[in-house]
């Protein structure tokens, strides 16, 4: 029953989006010319990277923040340990992008 809460609503816990926008859908015409589609593709594959890169610019600023919910005792050590976990997966991702994509 939570999961399917989770589905459908979310992680009350979770930062807003931001910036980010759902993907578009490819256009018929689009969807008919492989050059176009590959374009589409490409573009998309594009703006993904630098949504990535534009989140892990703020690792920094992250890692402050859960450091000083760890000093004000404002955060349980069970969030404290699932934030530092998910920083970890942040810097992972990071280290791909940067090897991936400098």
């Amino acid at each position: 029953m939570l999961i399917q809460l989770m589905a459908e609503h979310g992680d009350p816990r979770s930062p807003a989006l931001g910036e980010l926008k759902p993907r578009q859908p490819a256009s018929p015409a689009q969807l008919a010319d492989p050059a176009q589609y590959r374009a589409f593709e490409d573009q998309h594959n594009r703006d993904q990277i630098m949504a990535y890169a534009s989140g892990v610019q703020q690792i920094p600023a992250i890692r402050d923040r859960i450091e000083q919910a760890a000093q004000s005792g404002e955060r349980s050590p069970d969030e404290l340990s699932e934030a530092r976990a998910a920083l970890e997966q942040l810097e992972m991702l990071q280290s791909k992008l940067q090897r991936e994509q400098p």
